[in-house]
């Protein structure tokens, strides 16, 4: 079977949490650990115009990961 020639060739790795919860640190040591790249995307989405507001209750923006994001990352 031919392999195709778009598939990945690295894994993604997604930490998800609550705004403040110590991730990025987390995210450090895993990038160090395992030669991938590191990508905030909180702080990605708001350089890249990518939020829809902002969210008072978790001091955080609203990020639309599913259409937006994911599509700008990929690209």
């Amino acid at each position: 079977m031919a392999q195709n020639s778009s598939c990945r060739k690295r894994h993604n790795i997604l930490i998800t949490r609550t705004p403040g919860r110590r991730k990025t640190p987390t995210m450090a040591s895993l990038e160090v650990v395992t030669e991938l790249r590191h990508i905030n995307v909180g702080d990605f989405a708001n350089e890249e115009n990518l939020t829809n507001g902002w969210d008072d209750t978790f001091d955080c923006y609203y990020i639309n990961e599913d259409q937006e994001v994911l599509d700008f990352v990929k690209s």
